[in-house]
């Protein structure tokens, strides 16, 4: 019989039988501390707190105001009566500016959060004091909350009145272009909550509404009407709201207004309106040069102004 082979550290690596020794060995050891680690996180998994996620702009941020199923712009009237008003008398060229101040639930998150800086282009009221020109101010209740002092100078501005645009931007009839719909008990106190916040910090009793969206009922007309607001919507749509495009919103307005109008526009800047106020000088010299005086729509449709409210 041959000699057995003794393998030692100092021969191992002499011998082809060493060396797989030596190879299995190594191997063995780093399955083993695999399977070990395997275990250990098996049963102490390591917790990772996710980030955050960036509250992108939702369905309900993204709709374009084109008006409710019903509106047909047959449903014309004083607003007194149960109908919605779409323009002013076309005999004469008086025109109406006015801007609604959204807020949705995800424009709210992105604020708080610091991802949005501001929901509040004070470019666009910067440029309707300079040239001296009229508006009418449709506040969301939220957007006054967030905003209460600029709801404050504006109320107290004499170039402008204010209105309800609701107090979440919620739809008040069915898929309303993304936004989030809201039940008939949820309306009245909707409706109730922006009058409440116009009369604290706009000093008003609020007479003018416009539903979100342009999206109602006969019903929600009427409960409107009930509340003692009077339903203005409009006749001219600039569609500036996520439009980048300057040119085409003053096409939007300046093409088409005519005697009596009611122009839609928006408040908030980027990036729910992006270049409104970019559009706005331009508008206004244009339209001035067609012979057109800008009016509050109570000025235009001959109602009486908000009455300040009493303490």
């Amino acid at each position: 019989m041959g000699k057995r082979l003794k393998i030692t550290p100092g021969n191992m690596f002499n011998s082809r039988f060493g060396y797989i020794i030596f190879i299995i060995l190594v191997v063995s050891i780093f399955t083993n501390f695999a399977l070990f680690g395997l275990i250990q996180s098996k049963n102490n998994p390591t917790v990772v707190s996710p980030k955050p996620p960036l509250t992108a702009l939702s369905n309900e941020e993204l709709y374009v105001e084109r008006g409710s199923p019903y509106d047909n712009r047959t449903l014309e009237g004083s607003g007194q009566d149960g109908k919605v008003i779409f323009h002013g008398p076309r005999d004469k060229k008086k025109i109406a500016l006015t801007f609604d101040a959204e807020m949705t639930d995800g424009m709210k998150a992105n604020f708080i959060s610091g991802r949005v800086k501001s929901s509040y282009d004070k470019r666009i009221v910067d440029i309707l004091n300079q040239t001296q020109t009229k508006a009418t101010l449709f506040l969301t209740g939220m957007w006054i909350e967030l905003y209460p002092d600029v709801t404050r100078q504006l109320s107290n501005n004499p170039l402008f009145e204010l209105g309800s645009h609701s107090y979440t931007d919620s739809s008040f009839h069915g898929y309303c272009y993304g936004l989030k719909q809201i039940s008939g008990t949820i309306k009245i106190e909707d409706l109730g909550a922006t009058e409440k916040l116009l009369r604290e910090h706009a000093g008003i009793d609020n007479e003018l509404f416009r539903f979100p969206g342009g999206c109602y009922t006969p019903d929600d007309v009427s409960l409107v009407n009930q509340a003692g607001d009077v339903v203005v919507h409009w006749d001219i749509s600039g569609a500036d709201g996520f439009n980048p495009n300057t040119a085409q919103i003053e096409r939007n307005i300046v093409d088409n207004a005519q005697n009596g109008s009611i122009i839609i526009l928006h408040l908030n800047g980027a990036p729910t309106a992006p270049k409104t106020a970019e559009a706005l000088p331009a508008i206004i010299q244009k339209l001035k040069e067609k012979g057109f005086e800008f009016v509050k729509v109570t000025e235009l449709l001959d109602l009486p102004s908000n009455p300040r409210a009493s303490n």
